[in-house]
């Protein structure tokens, strides 16, 4: 977390007494909910803003982060840039910031709000920021391209050089006509200030205009960065727009060819955060961002992973200077899992349950049991690909319980459950009507055996023997619980005897001694 969170209650009052805060929200705005908003819950959350273009890659970062098991000890939570107006950031309403550079003025200086601990940027680092101390954690690369509506078909050539470009946005181009287009007054567009890919894109200008800055034509509209609502409908219209941005739209934009600039996306965290636990554990080189899982996210939101530095890669590096190493981690494909739920009963109000999880690879991660929704046995580990929890006291009679396998966070493997049915034993309890003395002239004892089961409706159920040592005297079947039996010839004197019942479904076996004298 910020270093500045543990200062809180002096954060607090100065921001309490404060007349004017820089960056405060104009008491007229308001909040308007935006799909890509992870908004944060406490002060122990990694909270960022910044960047549209990579806010919903860092969306889905925060909600597979935030719903990953075991549960982690803090939530990323992430302000998108876009839908204006205010945004809570624990009960204190900001101006959305939106861009890049608003995100990033954020972690210092008379901007700075102590609860914002990373900001999210489609650009490096200007030299005030350098100045500050921030640090860049690159993760991923984005390609930058032009485009134009597609909705309506555009009047714009198929393919535009960075040179002509130039000409476009200086107003030496004016008409489509002059670049082998269809005829019409083109609409340079570019986003507003403060947006990473505006910083990104003029520096491209520049470089190609000999290393002088393009004086912008008085023709160029300014609009919201990967916002296709100016773009759709105007044949004329042209943009930079983000080639992982665009795709998210659909097909209501075309892209040029020609024109294409590959660039980095980071995180940004203060100097004196870098080595912050929490920090590391998501954006550093080992973090989440930059682990399998990471990559699907990433190109779930339409980037590509850059590879660690194992790999010849950055992600997840410190520096203030912009990535130009665009290794990536390459594609990576989820591990489908399947899970197998078993379980048995082989004592009285006890249950052991066995969760097989498997894949194309051996799994590795945790399966949590749960009954009606409780949870009986929480992140057991796998074993060899197998989860076993033992259950204790439990009520006879039949469970319905859950396996619910979650992988290592960060790993490729998939999720998985499966549910299963076990009928728990009871005790059972024997009792029997033989009598006690046999007389001289009886030649067999008669009397009735009856196994009752503890707790449940069901009955017991099988056979039951009558044993005199090893020596099976009389066996019977059980009917409603009950069974008749007429003991083979005894000795003389007293015979000591043993009724067995081997169990059922419903309850574990039982035994039984008595003796019977015959005179």
């Amino acid at each position: 977390m910020s270093a500045r969170k543990t200062l809180g209650g002096i954060v607090a009052g100065t921001l309490a007494t404060a007349a004017v805060v820089a960056g405060a929200a104009p008491s007229y705005a308001v909040y308007t909910a935006d799909a890509d908003d992870v908004l944060p819950t406490a002060s122990s959350d990694l909270i960022g803003a910044g960047s549209d273009t990579t806010q919903h890659a860092m969306k889905l970062v925060a909600e597979a982060w935030n719903s990953s098991l075991p549960a982690p000890d803090f939530d990323v939570a992430t302000l998108a840039a876009t839908s204006g107006g205010t945004v809570s950031v624990l009960g204190d309403e900001i101006t959305r910031p939106n861009g890049s550079t608003a995100g990033k003025s954020l972690l210092y200086g008379d901007n700075e709000n102590p609860e914002i601990d990373f900001a999210r940027s489609s650009s490096g680092l200007k030299d005030a920021e350098k100045d500050a101390g921030l640090q860049l954690l690159p993760f991923a690369v984005d390609s930058l391209r032009m485009a134009v509506s597609h909705d309506v078909a555009s009047h714009a050539p198929g393919t535009l050089t960075i040179a002509q470009l130039v000409g476009i946005y200086d107003g030496t181009y004016t008409n489509w006509s002059q670049l082998g287009g269809t005829a019409g007054t083109i609409v340079p567009m570019l986003p507003q200030d403060g947006s990473g890919t505006l910083s990104f894109f003029t520096d491209q200008l520049k470089a190609a205009n000999g290393g002088t800055a393009v004086t912008l034509a008085p023709s160029v509209v300014r609009v919201q960065e990967h916002d296709d609502t100016d773009i759709k409908g105007d044949a004329n219209a042209i943009a930079p727009f983000s080639v992982g941005r665009a795709g998210l739209l659909g097909d209501t934009v075309a892209l040029l060819d020609g024109f294409s600039a590959d660039r980095a996306l980071y995180n940004v965290v203060r100097a004196d955060d870098l080595e912050d636990a929490d920090i590391q554990s998501v954006f550093g080189p080992d973090g989440f961002v930059c682990s399998d899982q990471g990559a699907l996210l990433i190109a779930e939101a339409g980037f590509q992973q850059l590879a660690s530095e194992a790999d010849g890669g950055e992600c997840g590096v410190a520096t203030q200077s912009s990535t130009s190493n665009f290794t990536t981690s390459g594609v990576k494909e989820p591990i489908a899992t399947t899970v197998a739920l078993t379980g048995a009963s082989t004592a009285a109000r006890k249950a052991t349950l066995k969760a097989v999880v498997k894949g194309s690879t051996k799994p590795d991660g945790t399966v949590t049991f749960t009954e009606g929704g409780t949870v009986v046995a929480e992140d057991v580990p796998l074993i060899g690909g197998t989860a076993t929890a033992t259950l204790t006291g439990l009520t006879p009679g039949k469970h319905t319980y859950q396996a619910v396998y979650a992988p290592v966070v960060g790993s490729l493997f998939q999720a998985s459950q499966d549910g299963g049915v076990v009928t728990v034993k009871t005790t059972a309890t024997i009792k029997e009507s033989f009598p006690a003395k046999l007389a001289k002239a009886t030649k067999k004892a008669k009397g009735v055996v009856t196994v009752a089961l503890k707790g449940v409706s069901a009955k017991a159920t099988g056979k039951v023997t009558v044993l005199k040592g090893t020596k099976k005297v009389a066996t019977a079947k059980l009917v409603n619980g009950k069974a008749k039996l007429t003991l083979g010839k005894l000795a003389t004197g007293k015979n000591k005897l043993t009724i067995t019942w081997a169990g059922n479904a419903a309850g574990v076996p039982a035994t039984k001694k008595f003796t019977i004298t015959k005179k």
